[in-house]
């Protein structure tokens, strides 16, 4: 029987990655490499499959191979980029997507994985000029539509946003996805819409938790807007419930990790900071429960001519977890703590500052606004003794209600809590105690600002936290809203108008409906 040709090898590859098939398309690439060892396209599919199994940096190796025998391939170059992206490498991604577009690529799926790399970093302003582009030669593909409404929204550009999430749905009408976003988009907005498709598309048989997920939220926010407040959380329960069985989540698992760190950092022993005294004079944490606030603090502090914002960085916790030198599958856990604490405080702030110098910007202050930070405050100051923090607190069942309306990254385990009404009531109270311990430990290199303050008393409380940060007040920081830089939060609406007052109190209108989390926060003292 004839073997077959490399021709043959490669068109089995290629049939095999686009049924998904990552074990035929390996044997076909191993293959065809026994033949021609320097066979570009069969290093490039064979990275793909190593990748889907998880191994990105292998990955990375055989890309390279294929790169040497055509350096200046766009698709190859958008792969690069793209596995750097898997692995956080902020800088070594966006140095191979440049290179790629300099290339010039015409092939829609290389421009839609380029927009999505830089997307991925919050550089939205680079990342929706190929997304544009491989919606105009692609215009049919919902994915890509989907991509460029996302870059579009963060950018502030609202009926563009619209649009593309609305030729999404035209495209695919079960796009679930989709259809939260468009609602998330109108989240501000008094009118109602017709919710008869969301509801037909919610009853179809064997409906996906996520899927379910999605549209909930979606008619949620409709039913909301139409004053229905009861049936409205009635839908988020149903859906909630159903995602929180199927990843078997318990709030202990949170209790553990929470315990965990207030051991690492006890209150009767001091805190050993870095020997170097400088490190993080520029750095400026903006931290709290999600939903607090975080995102307007941030865009009133960005407008000041001396600062500038690095948006919602994870590079404090991979530089803990690389330091830990624990290998588990979690950013952070007991073991990663244990091992965080016995490295060396310096290294960890300088590897922080090395990692934030690569997004270029030098301002007096730079802002990394990674809400769950206040996991980590023990070791930001142990290891950057000149940052400032600020904290953001706001009525509990305001943070209660809006984490739970709010749809959070299914893939980030930390916020697994907000699948429950309950078990959010929970993590609010385990945050305010841990906040408490942080307080008794640092005292007032700690700034809380609140955010019923701040909606209340704009310049006052914004005067007050600009000279902590040593800084002259500028009355440009209330103007906030009229600057047109990206913001890649679940904010990203809002923060486009002035300070308003309406989210204050909204809990009122779920008064029924938060009683169990009610409770709960008056037996920890927190109502």
């Amino acid at each position: 029987m004839q073997k077959p040709s490399i021709p043959q090898l490669h068109a089995a590859a290629e049939q095999a990655l686009n049924r998904g098939d990552m074990r035929t398309l390996h044997q076909c690439c191993r293959q065809i490499l026994q033949l021609d060892p320097a066979h570009g396209d069969a290093w490039f599919l064979i990275s793909i499959a190593a990748a889907a199994a998880g191994q990105v940096n292998k990955a990375l190796e055989m890309i390279e191979r294929a790169l040497a025998t055509a350096p200046h391939n766009a698709e190859y170059l958008s792969q690069k980029a793209r596995y750097f992206a898997q692995l956080n490498l902020y800088a070594k991604a966006i140095q191979a997507a440049d290179a790629a577009m300099a290339e010039s690529p015409e092939r829609a799926l290389i421009l839609d994985t380029l927009g999505v790399v830089y997307a991925k970093f919050d550089e939205h302003e680079k990342a929706v000029t190929p997304l544009r582009h491989a919606v105009a030669l692609a215009p049919n593909n919902a994915q890509f539509q989907f991509n460029l409404a996302s870059a579009e929204q963060f950018l502030g550009n609202q009926e563009a946003a619209r649009a593309a999430y609305e030729a999404a749905i035209t495209l695919q009408p079960g796009f679930s996805r989709a259809h939260w976003a468009l609602s998330e988009l109108g989240k501000n907005e008094t009118q109602t819409v017709t919710n008869s498709e969301l509801n037909k598309l919610l009853a179809q048989p064997g409906l996906a938790a996520e899927d379910q997920l999605y549209l909930s939220h979606a008619l949620a926010r409709d039913l909301e807007r139409a004053g229905d407040y009861t049936q409205s959380f009635r839908y988020l329960v149903q859906a909630k419930t159903r995602y929180r069985q199927k990843i078997g989540y318990d709030f202990s698992q949170d209790a553990e990790l929470f315990e965990a760190i207030k051991s690492a950092f006890p209150g009767d022993s001091p805190v050993s900071e870095s020997t170097s005294a400088n490190l993080g004079e520029n750095c400026l944490f903006i931290l709290g429960m999600p939903r607090s606030g975080t995102t307007l603090v941030e865009r009133i502090l960005a407008s000041h001519s001396q600062i500038e914002t690095l948006g919602e960085l994870h590079e404090f916790p991979l530089a803990i977890k690389h330091h830990s030198q624990n290998s588990s599958a979690q950013t952070l856990d007991p073991e990663v703590i244990t091992g965080a604490l016995a490295a060396d405080a310096k290294s960890i702030g300088r590897n922080y500052v090395a990692r934030c110098s690569e997004r270029g910007k030098t301002a007096t202050r730079l802002i990394d606004k990674l809400p769950m930070n206040f996991l980590y405050l023990g070791f930001i100051l142990r290891s950057l003794p000149k940052a400032k923090i600020v904290v953001l607190e706001r009525n509990p069942l305001d943070i209660c209600l809006s984490n739970y309306r709010q749809l959070f990254s299914f893939n980030f385990r930390y916020y697994h809590y907000h699948y429950s009404l309950t078990d959010t009531a929970r993590y609010i109270c385990a945050y305010k105690d841990l906040m408490a311990h942080w307080s008794s430990l640092f005292g007032d290199r700690i700034y809380t600002l609140n955010y019923e303050k701040l909606t209340e008393k704009p310049e006052q409380e914004a005067r007050s936290l600009t000279q902590y940060l040593d800084l002259p007040w500028e009355a440009e920081c209330l103007e906030f809203y009229r600057s047109d830089a990206a913001v890649s939060t679940a904010s990203s609406v809002q923060v486009r108008q002035p300070i308003y007052r309406s989210a204050v109190e909204r809990w009122r209108k779920y008064e029924k409906e938060l009683q169990p989390a009610a409770e709960i926060f008056a037996e920890a003292g927190l109502i």
